[in-house]
């Protein structure tokens, strides 16, 4: 899995710890964290890999081209959301238990109840976003609608972050609508998740490239599957240190094994439990 974090998200950390806020941004990021981890085990359920995430002060930017069966889009899009509000209710429930983990805790609370309900939000990128376009029969239509709409939305948080000059800066509107902007006026084509369930399916309408790929024995599963799409039909070679081919694998057998083994191992160790 590729992860990266957006360049812009270090100018969050920066503003925030200049205005005395750290232990919020920290606190931020855990929930952020703890908000991709739902979306991962959810789509790892749903039978997709994550096959990269670039963190974004709101959760990872939804791709364009992603395509979730309707039922996956949904759930994977209230993952993150619904586990931060969860989050959110457990920190409630700890200050009955041990109160004095009130101040300490608070601003873990404001971070998930603030992750939860933003993303809630039925604009693009946020998971509000995905869910619509799951729930949508004309994507295309639906996603322009989207769009359109998060560009207000940034742009009332925009507003927000210059009307509290007013009554108490708050640079985190701000730099939101920053983010939110930039996702929605140009999004990114890069696909977030890849398909463990639908790898065979192909676009033969416009053409179907065959070609050979050479992997080394000891490549995890989940890394096989930068090179799955539907533009091309692909067969492994799996070969040693020195390049000496140990066995071939085709997309519809790494379906199989992907299905029956964690995507962590190793492609020549999956095969070998398979013929086991």
């Amino acid at each position: 899995m590729k992860f990266r974090i957006h360049p812009l998200f270090f100018v969050l950390a920066l503003v925030l710890t200049a205005f005395g806020q750290a232990l919020n941004f920290a606190y931020t990021l855990l929930a952020l964290a703890l908000h991709e981890f739902a979306h991962g085990c959810m789509a790892r359920l749903r039978g997709y890999a994550v096959k990269s995430v670039v963190l974004l002060p709101y959760g990872a930017m939804m791709s364009l081209e992603e395509s979730f069966d309707r039922t996956s889009a949904v759930l994977i899009g209230l993952a993150g959301p619904l586990a931060n509000l969860l989050l959110a209710t457990m920190t409630v429930g700890l200050w009955w238990i041990f109160p004095a983990a009130y101040p300490y805790t608070l601003p873990f609370l404001y971070a998930n109840l603030t992750l939860g309900i933003f993303n809630l939000f039925p604009v693009y990128p946020l998971d509000g976003g995905r869910v619509v376009l799951g729930l949508c029969r004309n994507r295309m239509k639906a996603l322009k609608g989207l769009r359109a709409a998060g560009v207000c939305l940034s742009l009332a948080l925009m507003g927000l972050c210059v009307a509290s000059f007013f009554f108490g800066f708050n640079p985190s509107f701000g730099i939101l609508a920053v983010f939110l902007f930039y996702g929605a006026a140009f999004g990114t084509r890069e696909e977030m998740y890849v398909s463990v369930l639908c790898s065979l399916s192909k676009n033969y309408s416009v053409g179907v490239e065959k070609k050979r790929v050479a992997i080394l024995s000891s490549t995890p599963l989940v890394r096989l599957y930068h090179h799955v799409n539907s533009e091309s039909e692909v067969v492994f070679e799996i070969v040693d240190k020195e390049g000496n081919m140990l066995a071939e694998l085709s997309e519809n057998s790494l379906k199989d094994i992907a299905l029956k083994c964690r995507l962590s191992t190793p492609v020549y160790d999956a095969l070998r439990a398979k013929r086991l």
